[in-house]
């Protein structure tokens, strides 16, 4: 029997694929069926909010502040009217307010941060009393799902895979990559309760996401020349349809393991 892929919906996928690059896309249509599971309830602190695409499709009805360090970034999320307010700033050092938040969202964002520990601190702060954080972070050993990993190391040539997953990380930005242990102390020493540590997007995603990743980079590119990555939304939109269905193929013919990345979900102490 097929395998029947629930990760990444044809319906968020329409709405995701005329604004992102398709590699993106994969994983953060993901994530939105990962965090559908969990009741998140506002005022939400959105850290790392980017364009605001994610909170738009994720908290239609919520109260929702997004906070992004990169100035650009905060303009397209001030402009996309997800949130009530948009902070430009560091992470570690903004002023937030104080108990306030009912719920933090971090979408794969703390990752990149460099004293992640700061960060944790000022979102553990801002969160009520019993206010929950769902924390997107990738497994240390998410790039062993690499179909060019693995056939590296198939054929005796584990130092060239090590090196090329280093690559792939160095390329990412990727500061904090942790097992499932490693990211629980983190987020308890920022004073937070951990929940839960739930394994979450599929070897399947990663190997689709490597499948798309060269053609994304032309997005990638035309983000930093022009603010965003696609220039033709429209053209786009049309294209949607097709294009899940290879992505679909992919996903239902690759491991559902769920090995790419962690859901920390935790809470502000309520005492």
């Amino acid at each position: 029997m097929t395998a029947v892929n629930t990760e990444v919906t044809l319906d968020d996928f329409a709405l995701y694929f005329p604004h992102t690059p398709a590699a993106l896309c994969v994983k953060e249509c993901a994530r939105l069926s990962a965090l559908r599971r969990y009741d998140c309830p506002g005022p939400i602190l959105d850290v790392g909010c980017g364009d605001g695409m994610f909170a738009r499709i994720a908290f239609s009805q919520a109260e929702v502040w997004g906070i992004d360090i990169d100035a650009k970034e905060g303009r397209w999320a001030a402009a996309s009217g997800s949130y009530s307010q948009v902070i430009l700033g560091d992470v570690t050092r903004a002023t937030l307010p104080d108990s306030f938040f009912a719920t933090c969202v971090a979408n794969c964002s703390l990752e990149h941060v460099p004293r992640i520990d700061l960060a944790l601190e000022n979102v553990c702060a801002s969160l009520r009393p019993g206010g929950r954080a769902f924390l997107f972070v990738p497994n240390r050993d998410w790039a062993r799902g690499f179909l060019s990993s693995r056939a590296l190391e198939a054929v005796g040539l584990g130092s060239a895979a090590e090196l090329l997953r280093s690559s792939i990380d160095a390329f990412f930005k990727h500061h904090h990559l942790y097992d499932a242990e490693g990211w629980r102390e983190v987020t308890a020493a920022a004073g937070l309760e951990v929940e839960a540590v739930e394994p979450v997007l599929s070897t399947a995603t990663t190997v689709a996401f490597e499948a798309l990743l060269i053609p994304s980079l032309a997005g990638w590119l035309n983000k930093h020349l022009t603010t965003r990555y696609t220039n033709f939304p429209r053209a786009r939109r049309l294209a949607a349809r097709p294009v899940h269905a290879m992505v679909d193929r992919l996903l239902r013919s690759s491991s559902p393991e769920l090995t790419a990345e962690f859901l920390v979900v935790a809470r502000r102490p309520a005492a």
